[in-house]
């Protein structure tokens, strides 16, 4: 079979799952962004600083490994969307870090209380402009964004050539205010402000919001040869880490919106959750049927979820980190038979829960590679 063929098959299978229609077989999809350049021998300074290199080596692991169908997100480290997103800075293996170390996330207070005010005076672009010298080089960061917009359709292109398929394929993946607010306060004094503060918290949120969903507005249409998947990242504003009061204020509302916005423009918003959610899953029964993706991270109940929700929303994931670096090819193939068993095989996208660990043993990598098709069969 040709690789177009391959590609045209996986493609109709993840769009089938996604849509929570019955399959043959339940899809499996890749996702370990650091595990790639451990795996294949690439320093991750150098995977970090070397886009080409990055990609070619996630194409290396896909293939040796065998036996996936597609992968969440190109094999580039995200540390310029990190700083972006979380208006946070970002430790780089090989200039602030040993070569071989991961990327790190520093938590501190950079974004002030009096930037709340400048958000909603000068608006969320002109502001963001402003501010982003303070957490990451101007010059990096454009050169970052500008690979992308120069080089995102051939990358995907690349994949397709070698038949996987891209779920995130879209230059729509972003977060609520929650969290940009929250990352640049950090999580202590974000949580104060917003009992000391809220309405002014709540006004700046409000601004951001109304310009993210502007960029919405202005996109073109989803294309259907695309997947069309688009991250809504959530992970400080998990229902474990809030009271239901500050979560229902602050982060459900904007993630509607958001949801709706990308519904509207026909992509598929994957709520991409890391943390444990199961306080509100009965909440996603107020988002459009079978038009959103759950992604959680090993955390979240997936079987409650499954039990609230039914067929109305594809799960993507489950397998937990610490079973990847841990756990043996035995508990792997007990995990993820144990998922199917229990959540069923429609709107099932098998995948590590949020991203396979840079310490992920091959074995394991393999095991779950070999166990998703083993027990994704549908009989």
């Amino acid at each position: 079979m040709s690789s177009k063929n391959i590609y045209d098959k996986r493609f109709t299978l993840i769009k089938k799952a996604i849509a929570c229609e019955l399959v043959e077989r339940v899809p499996v999809i890749y996702m370990g962004t650091a595990f790639s350049p451990r795996f294949t021998g690439l320093s991750i300074a150098e995977f970090c600083s070397d886009p080409e290199k990055a990609v070619q080596s996630q194409l290396e692991t896909l293939k040796k490994i065998g036996g996936f169908d597609g992968c969440q997100t190109i094999g580039r480290p995200p540390l310029a969307s990190l700083s972006a997103i979380w208006l946070s800075r970002v430790k780089i293996p090989g200039k602030d870090l040993p070569a071989d170390s991961l990327w790190q996330v520093e938590e501190d207070e950079i974004l002030t209380e009096s930037d709340y005010r400048l958000i909603i005076e000068k608006g969320w672009k002109h502001f963001f402009q402003e501010y982003l010298p303070r957490v990451i080089d101007i010059q990096e960061y454009r050169e970052a964004v500008d690979w992308s917009a120069n080089n995102g359709p051939r990358i995907r292109r690349l994949y397709q050539e070698h038949g996987y398929v891209v779920l995130c394929d879209t230059d729509l993946n972003a977060t609520i205010p929650f969290e940009s607010l929250c990352g640049g306060r950090s999580f202590q004094k974000f949580i104060i402000d917003l009992f000391r503060m809220p309405d002014l918290v709540q006004e700046a949120m409000d601004i951001i919001m109304e310009e993210s969903l502007e960029v919405i507005s202005r996109t073109s249409p989803a294309s259907s040869e695309l997947i069309g998947c688009s991250w809504i990242g959530g992970w400080r504003s998990a229902s474990a880490l809030l009271s239901p009061k500050i979560w229902n204020r602050f982060v459900w509302p904007y993630i509607v919106r958001y949801v709706n916005a990308l519904v509207d423009k026909g992509y598929t918003p994957v709520l991409h959750w890391d943390q444990d959610w199961t306080r509100d899953l009965e909440r996603l029964k107020e988002l459009p049927p079978k038009k959103v993706v759950l992604n959680p991270d090993g955390m979240t109940d997936v079987r409650k979820f499954r039990e609230i929700v039914g067929d109305n929303m594809a799960l993507l994931g489950d397998v937990p980190s610490s079973i990847f670096a841990a756990g043996t090819p035995e508990d792997i193939y007990g995990y993820v038979h144990d998922l199917v068993r229990d959540v069923g095989t429609t709107g099932l996208l098998l995948c590590p829960g949020c991203d396979a660990p840079i310490n992920t043993r091959p074995e394991n990598m393999q095991a779950f590679a070999d166990s998703a098709r083993d027990y994704g069969k549908v009989s």
